[in-house]
């Protein structure tokens, strides 16, 4: 009977030790995350208000050249229809 109690024991011991661990590096890990998390936020924030703040009547043109299209040799013929009613 007195090795059942001390097993019993050692176990919920190391279960509740263990328990204690796994929280404390589980609120470790959760902190150490939402600070990065908090950082690129404030970062991301930073740099949105400064490229909200442009100078007034200042105009900035992000031109995108039209692709043209260009044909091979050997895509075929091309064929002009005209619709039958």
């Amino acid at each position: 009977m007195g090795l059942l109690i001390k097993i019993l024991l050692i176990f919920f011991g190391i279960y509740f030790i263990g328990r204690a661990i796994f929280r404390a590096m589980l609120y470790w890990f959760i902190g150490d995350a939402a600070k990065k998390m908090d950082a690129r936020l404030h970062r991301q924030k930073e740099e949105f208000l400064r490229q909200k703040k442009k100078q007034q009547g200042h105009i900035t043109i992000n031109y995108q050249p039209k692709k043209s299209k260009s044909f091979e040799k050997d895509d075929g013929d091309y064929v002009d229809f005209e619709e039958v009613k």
